[in-house]
């Protein structure tokens, strides 16, 4: 029995072994190159949409897929920090030792370099550390400025630095019509955050109930989501329905968790707002952004806002 289990381990490890050898060297300049692996090997590593699987299953963390990295940055090394990140976890000593706040080195591709950095950048939000966390991200603005989803992480940095109108600017960066869209599910109730910071609550409540109603009204649609796109060019047939299926599924994941997050800010604002209370002055933040917007602002987008705090 121990014997038959044995050959069974072997025989899985080297599927794993397998399948990570074929991670093509450049896959972090590439959503095609990635979707393209991820067919290749048929969605099996978990950095892929888990498509075969129907919900997301369990991760077993002894697979050879969550290695984790050795040496210096790497095509490789990065890519398995980046599943580890995807898994809650970091290698963060890892990333450290980069010195990923110092120069870049010489011999390192400059995107390779930046994605390091941005990984690093997301890895001290969660960790708390907001201020270090804004400090890299401010670093990639330049080499990242065409990714919504910068953005988005961005304004929350900019957000827990007080940051409030700079905040404010990297969601009208992220909903550039000059960039690929990608849905902002947290955008009111982060508005909404910072107008509760300000003292606005009255401009507060609008912003929930504007966010419960985008959120319930205008779901948006996993047929745009890129790699949906790509199947569908590709011809793969049943590949995408389970695709647009599985992602279908992360949205209503992120949007029942934002309507939670709206609930919650409504309950504390209303309870602020309570007959006898004076209600503070209205919102002099300029919303929607108005004016063109152009590339090479992007990134540095700022929107007034007058806080109405005595």
């Amino acid at each position: 029995m121990l014997f038959s289990l044995g050959i069974l381990l072997i025989a899985q490890t080297s599927a794993e072994t397998a399948i990570i050898s074929k991670v093509p060297d450049d896959w972090y300049r590439s959503t095609t190159k990635l979707f393209k692996y991820c067919v290749d090997v048929k969605f099996e590593h978990p950095i892929c949409p888990q498509i075969n699987r129907g919900n997301f299953g369990e991760i077993n963390f002894e697979s050879e897929f969550f290695k984790a990295p050795v040496g210096g940055l790497t095509s490789k090394t990065l890519f398995q920090a980046q599943v580890l990140y995807e898994v809650n976890r970091p290698p963060v000593y890892w990333l450290v030792g980069l010195n990923l706040t110092g120069p870049k080195p010489e011999k390192i591709d400059p995107r390779l370099w930046a994605e390091a950095q941005w990984l690093y950048a997301r890895s001290l939000f969660d960790r708390h550390e907001y201020q270090k966390s804004l400090e890299v991200f401010d670093k990639l603005v330049d080499e990242m400025k065409g990714r919504a989803l910068f953005h988005q992480q961005r304004a929350w940095a900019q957000f827990f630095n007080r940051q409030f109108d700079k905040a404010l600017g990297s969601i009208v960066s992220s909903e550039s019509p000059l960039i690929y869209e990608v849905a902002f599910f947290e955008k009111w109730f982060l508005r909404a955050l910072i107008e509760k910071e300000n003292c606005l609550y009255g401009d507060a409540i609008k912003s929930i109930t504007e966010g419960r109603k985008q959120l319930t009204a205008r779901k948006p649609d996993p047929g745009k989501h890129p790699w949906v796109i790509l199947c569908k060019r590709e011809g793969l047939g049943t590949t995408c329905s389970r695709l647009s299926a599985w992602y279908d599924r992360v949205y209503q994941q992120k949007s029942k968790s934002s309507l939670d997050d709206l609930d919650l800010l409504e309950i504390e604002l209303k309870d602020r707002l309570t007959p006898g209370q004076k209600e503070k002055s209205s919102s002099s933040i300029v919303w929607p952004f108005v004016g063109e917007n152009w590339k090479d602002e992007l990134g540095h987008y700022s929107v007034p806002i007058k806080s109405a705090c005595s």
